[in-house]
C-alpha cells in the first residue's frame, strides 16, 4: 500500500521553509500553465500551488482544488475566503474517481503525488477521462537524494522509474525541467487522447 501524507504534517506543505525551496510560480509558468486554463489541482493538500495556479489562469480559467483529504480541503476553503478567490472549486474526491465531468481541464497538475498512488494505471486513466483533448499533465516529484522536507527517501521516485512509469501509462513526455536543488517536473500528454 502506498504511503500518504500524513495530515499531522499539513503545516509544512506551506512553510517558508518549502516556499525558499521551491518557488510555485515559476514551476507552473515552466510547466507551461497560462491564462485561461481549466487546471485539475489533484492532490492539491493545503494548496501550495492552488493559489498561484489561480492567478496564472485569472478570472477567465478555472482551478478545481482536488483532494482526498476533506481536513486539506478545509485549509483551502478558508485560504479561498480569506483571498476572495473566484475562480477556484474545491473538490473532495476519491483517487480514482474525480467528480468531474468528461473533456474539462486543459491542465492536470500532480504536485507530489505520483509517489503515493495505489493504482498509478487506473489513475492516470482517470486523469485520461477528466482532460481536454490535447490536455497535458504536469508532474512535480522530489528527486531521490536527501533534503530537509519531503517524503522518504525510499518512497521517492527518481526520474528514470518516472520515466518508466509515464511509459507504462501511454503517456508521452513533451518536457522535463530542473525545478531547483531537490525537485524535478515533467510534461506528459496522452499521444492517442482522441481515441478511447
Amino acid at each position: 500500500m502506498a504511503h500518504k501524507f500524513m495530515i499531522e504534517l499539513k503545516a509544512e506543505l506551506n512553510s517558508p521553509e518549502r516556499k525558499k525551496l521551491f518557488n510555485p510560480r515559476f514551476a507552473l509558468k515552466s510547466l507551461g500553465v497560462t491564462s485561461g486554463m481549466y487546471v485539475a489541482d489533484v492532490g492539491c493538500g493545503t494548496g501550495f500551488f492552488t493559489f498561484p495556479l489561480s492567478r496564472i489562469v485569472g478570472e477567465e480559467g478555472k482551478v478545481f482544488a482536488i483532494d482526498i483529504s476533506p481536513h486539506m480541503l478545509k485549509d483551502v476553503r478558508r485560504l479561498i475566503q480569506k483571498e476572495k478567490l473566484k475562480n477556484v472549486r474545491v473538490i473532495l474526491s476519491k483517487e480514482n474517481k474525480i467528480p468531474l465531468e468528461s473533456k474539462k481541464v486543459d491542465f492536470c497538475l500532480l504536485a507530489s503525488v505520483v509517489h503515493e498512488l495505489e493504482n498509478p494505471k487506473l489513475f492516470f486513466k482517470e486523469l485520461k477521462r477528466i482532460l481536454k483533448n490535447n490536455g497535458k499533465l504536469g508532474i512535480i516529484e522530489w528527486k531521490k537524494i536527501p533534503s530537509p522536507l519531503g517524503p522518504p527517501l525510499k518512497e521517492r521516485i527518481s526520474l528514470l522509474e518516472m520515466e518508466k512509469i509515464i511509459k507504462q501509462n501511454k503517456l508521452k513526455i513533451e518536457k522535463i525541467i530542473g525545478l531547483g536543488k531537490y525537485n524535478y517536473g515533467l510534461v506528459a500528454s496522452f499521444p492517442n487522447q482522441f481515441l478511447k
